[in-house]
């Protein structure tokens, strides 16, 4: 069967079942005959984050075939551990992480969770077999860490890193060439198009941030397992092999244990019919009288397109928010969780506006994630007060644009364009044809206005003169404590720090939390055309994609001809 049919019969199946629904004017809960799960004594949860998690999931959990369907995030597991700490029912947690990639602060975030739980005087006990490192970064939290003893079982503790892609050489050899268009001088995003390594400044910019982090990892790590920094350092620098066997592992001290899964239930008296997923476990958020703060999380690239459940931010999204805050008269304040290395900057502009309008009608604390940089940083300027993570990355202050020429690769396959026009600049963007020097000079001058307008931004919220600002801008990343003693930000903490900010600023004591945006349903997503974060369009597009088409799919991801305010960065 062709890839089109398949697509189309998924799509229309899927239509058919909402309008089912829709018209037995039954919930698809209710239809699916979904009963909560038993909880028996003695059970223990079982928290096991797998793959990507992201920070908050706007999706509701999905019912179906007698079975509870939930997506992963930060936010939900958090609220599961709350609630275990106080349930008599949940002797302890099993911690499972396999393959997780999340941020440094996200993991801290969960791990202060656990450490609250443990006050209860109920254990965490993390197992797993191939353990790779942030895996382990989140299990050092553990009372005691378990793992598999056999041969084919390993732990990986690898490190930071950070790399870069540069397709100079490729362009040259298929006749194209990417103009770099920025404001800022250790910006970096645009180096990969236009050179063969990272200029030495940029380097040596993005290597101090990444030592910052490296740093906070081995001192993590020495903490929690009561080593010595030197005894880390030695694993991540001189140890001989890639995979650590549970034997080896244990000797280093960097975990307790080399047994099953199945020695470790017998040890611990953990009946394994009393395992609780994750999934089977309600957290429940009981809606009370009290004054509220909205915890708003923002995640992902900022982009027009950044709609619900798309794992992007958009101003159409940040004013729905704004909306929905302002219709609940219990919401005294706001914190807004930023994790994003930024993207468009006319985009950020406007949320950055909608932001500082809801600052003016109530306290607005900034939250910073795993990233809260360049565009991310932008819009973070809107607030009263700034808190980042300790292994947060932020600054990234700078803008860019890449402009494509594809004239002489259009020549070596024998195609040829020709522009007749009318006005100066008519016809100036075909990639076909060389860009024009006044159009580059040009675009050069309108960056820095843009990047003026950046730092504009930052000066009047962080109250940095004028002759300071170049010091800290440019395009330079910072980590949280280098962001606080430049005064890009105003204290180094987590979520708990910036609620408690935002009461101290709303005046309030005894309040609860709200959590925004607000969750909608799978059939929702499908009605608005967004099947759990995929546009039916995309569906359609997936079908019909040849090599070509796809090649094509690439190449706009670099957006061209859009002023940009993206980190170049993603750490490892």
């Amino acid at each position: 069967m062709k890839k089109k049919t398949v697509f189309i019969i998924i799509v229309a199946a899927a239509i058919i079942l909402m309008m089912f629904t829709k018209c037995v004017g039954r919930k698809f809960e209710d239809f699916a005959g979904v009963k909560p799960a038993k909880i028996e004594n003695d059970s223990w949860l079982r928290i096991s984050p797998q793959g990507y998690v992201p920070e908050y999931s706007e999706i509701e959990p999905l019912a179906m075939f007698g079975k509870r369907r939930e997506p992963q995030s930060i936010q939900s597991m958090i609220l599961k551990i709350q609630a275990a700490k106080n349930d008599k029912r949940i002797s302890g947690i099993l911690l499972e992480p396999s393959s997780v990639q999340i941020s440094l602060p996200a993991i801290t975030e969960l791990g202060l969770a656990l450490d609250s739980f443990k006050e209860s005087g109920k254990p965490v006990i993390a197992y797993g077999d191939f353990i790779q490192h942030s895996d382990y970064l989140l299990s050092v939290y553990a009372d005691e860490i378990y793992m598999d003893p056999s041969a084919s079982a390993g732990l990986l503790i690898s490190g930071v890193s950070a790399s870069f892609t540069f397709y100079k050489e490729l362009f040259q050899k298929l006749g194209m060439k990417m103009h770099v268009i920025q404001a800022g001088e250790f910006k970096g995003a645009g180096e990969p198009y236009d050179q063969t390594s990272l200029s030495q400044g940029t380097k040596e910019n993005i290597d101090a941030a990444l030592k910052d982090r490296f740093d906070q990892i081995v001192n993590h790590v020495a903490n929690r397992r009561d080593l010595t920094t030197d005894d880390v350092l030695a694993v991540y620098n001189q140890r001989e092999d890639f995979f650590l066997k549970a034997s080896v592992a244990k000797e280093m001290k960097l975990i307790d244990h080399d047994k099953s899964r199945k020695e470790l239930f017998s040890t611990k008296l953990i009946d394994a019919e009393r395992v609780v997923k994750m999934s089977d476990y309600a957290a429940e958020s009981k809606v009370g009288k009290l004054d509220r703060i909205a915890l708003v999380y923002l995640e992902g690239e900022i982009s027009p397109a950044g709609g619900r459940g798309q794992g992007g931010i958009s101003v159409a999204k940040v004013k729905k928010i704004a909306e929905d805050l302002r219709k609940d008269k219990q919401v005294k304040a706001v914190v807004v969780r930023v994790n994003s290395p930024g993207g468009s900057a006319l985009e950020s502009e406007y949320i950055y506006r909608e932001l500082k309008e809801l600052a003016e009608e109530m306290p607005l604390i900034i939250s910073m994630g795993g990233s809260a940089a360049s565009g991310g940083y932008y819009i973070s300027c809107a607030s009263d007060y700034i808190i980042a993570d300790e292994g947060c990355l932020t600054g990234s202050i700078g803008v860019i644009m890449l402009l494509p020429e594809f004239a002489q690769a259009a020549r070596k396959i024998g195609l040829r364009s020709q522009t007749i026009k009318y006005g100066k600049y008519a016809g100036n963007l075909s990639i076909l044809e060389p860009h024009s020097q006044e159009l580059i000079s040009s675009l050069k001058r309108n960056s820095v206005l843009t990047y003026d307008e950046f730092k504009s931004r930052v000066m009047e919220a962080r109250n940095i003169d004028y002759n300071a600002i170049n010091s800290i801008a440019e395009g330079r990343i910072f980590g949280a404590k280098d962001a606080l003693a430049l005064n890009l930000i105003d204290e180094v903490g987590g979520m708990a720090e910036a609620l408690e900010k935002a009461a101290e600023l709303a005046e309030i004591s005894n309040y609860e939390v709200r959590y925004f945006p607000k969750k909608y349903s799978f059939f929702e997503s499908l009605k608005d055309g967004d099947f759990f974060g995929l546009n039916i369009d995309d569906f359609m597009d997936l079908a019909k994609w040849d090599k070509e088409e796809m090649l094509l799919k690439k190449l706009e991801e670099i957006k061209p001809y859009q002023w940009q305010y993206l980190c170049p960065v993603v750490v490892e």
